[in-house]
C-alpha cells in the first residue's frame, strides 16, 4: 500500500476498519479492567504503547512505509489530546463499571457529529445526526439505563469522550499530509513517553499473568487504533464514528463473560438500536462517496 492511498474517502472500507477496530478496543476494555486490580494505569499505558510502537515499526520497516510526521503540528495535539483521553479512561475503568464507563468514553462518536461540521468543514446530514443519537440511546439502554445516577469518577470517562472526539478530529486532518502508520506510531511513541518516568520503577516486578495480560491490550489496542485511524481516514467523520459503537457490545460481553454482569431486555433493545443505525448508515452513503472524492 502506498502513502498516496490515504486520501481517497471509502465509506465501506471505513466501515470494515471501524468494526475491526471497535472489535479490538472492546476486548482490550475487558483486559484493563482485569489489570488494574493488579497495576496503575501507567503501567498499563507504557506497555501498551510499547507493543504498539514495536509492532508498527516492524511493519512499516518490511513493508518500506515512511513513518515521517509531515504535519509536526497536528500530530503533536492528536498525541497529546489522545493520551490524556486515555489516562482518563483508562483511570474511570478501575473506578466505576465497565458499563458506565464505556457508555461515558463512547460519547466520543456522537462529539465527533456534533463537531465536524464546525472543526472539519465537513457537512453533517440530519438523517446521520438522527442516526447518531438513536445508536447513543441504544448504548445508554444496553450499559446504563439510569445515568441520572453517574458517580464523580465517571466525569473522567465522560471527559475522555469529549478529547477523543478531539482527537478523532485530528486524525481526520493528518490523512491529508501523514499515512495511517505514522499516526499509529507516533502516539504509541508520546505514549510511552509519557508514562515511563511513572511505571518504570514497577516494571521488572510483574508477574508472568499481568504480563502477559498487559501484552494483550496491546495487541487489542494496537489493532483498534489501526482499525480506527483508518476508518477515520477513509470516509466523514460523523459517518465512520456511529460505528464505533460496536465496541459497547463488546465490552458488554466480555463483562458478562469475565466479570458476571448479566444481559437484560434493555441490554437486547440497546443492540439492536445500534445495529439497525450502524446498517441503515450503510445504506445512506451516496454512490458518489464510494469514489475517490476529496474534500
Amino acid at each position: 500500500m502506498s502513502e498516496s492511498e490515504f486520501s481517497p474517502d471509502s465509506p465501506r472500507a471505513a466501515v470494515l476498519w471501524m468494526i475491526f477496530g471497535s472489535v479490538c478496543f472492546g476486548s482490550m476494555n475487558a483486559l484493563v479492567k482485569y489489570t488494574t486490580a493488579h497495576v496503575d494505569v501507567w503501567m498499563i499505558i507504557l506497555v501498551r504503547s510499547a507493543v504498539i510502537a514495536f509492532a508498527v515499526a516492524a511493519f512499516a520497516a518490511s513493508r518500506g512505509i515512511s513513518l515521517r510526521v509531515n504535519d509536526p503540528k497536528t500530530m503533536f495535539l492528536r498525541c497529546t489530546v489522545g493520551l490524556i483521553a486515555m489516562i482518563m479512561y483508562f483511570t474511570a475503568l478501575g473506578r466505576i463499571s465497565i458499563g458506565q464507563a464505556v457508555t461515558l468514553q463512547y460519547t466520543a462518536p456522537l462529539f465527533v457529529a456534533l463537531l465536524s461540521g464546525k472543526v472539519l468543514a465537513e457537512r453533517v446530514s440530519p438523517g446521520v445526526a438522527v442516526l447518531v443519537i438513536t445508536a447513543f440511546a441504544g448504548i445508554v439502554l444496553i450499559v446504563s439505563p439510569d445515568l441520572g445516577s453517574v458517580e464523580p469518577d465517571a466525569l473522567l470517562a465522560l471527559g475522555s469522550g469529549l478529547l477523543a472526539a478531539l482527537a478523532y478530529m485530528f486524525v481526520r486532518e493528518l490523512r491529508k499530509t501523514d499515512s495511517a502508520a505514522s499516526v499509529v506510531f507516533w502516539f504509541a511513541v508520546a505514549s510511552v513517553a509519557g508514562s515511563v518516568v511513572q511505571a518504570a520503577p514497577d516494571l521488572f516486578s510483574l508477574d508472568r499473568q499481568t504480563l502477559a495480560a498487559l501484552v494483550g491490550i496491546g495487541i487489542g489496542a494496537g489493532g483498534g487504533q489501526v482499525g480506527i485511524t483508518l476508518g477515520y481516514q477513509k470516509a466523514k467523520a460523523a459517518y465512520v464514528g456511529a460505528f464505533s459503537y460496536l465496541t459497547v457490545i463488546v465490552a458488554t460481553a466480555g463483562a458478562f463473560f469475565v466479570f458476571g454482569e448479566t444481559l437484560s431486555t434493555a441490554d437486547w433493545i440497546g443492540g439492536l438500536l445500534i445495529v439497525g443505525s450502524g446498517v441503515a448508515l450503510v445504506f445512506m452513503v451516496p454512490a458518489g462517496d464510494e469514489k475517490t472524492s476529496q474534500h
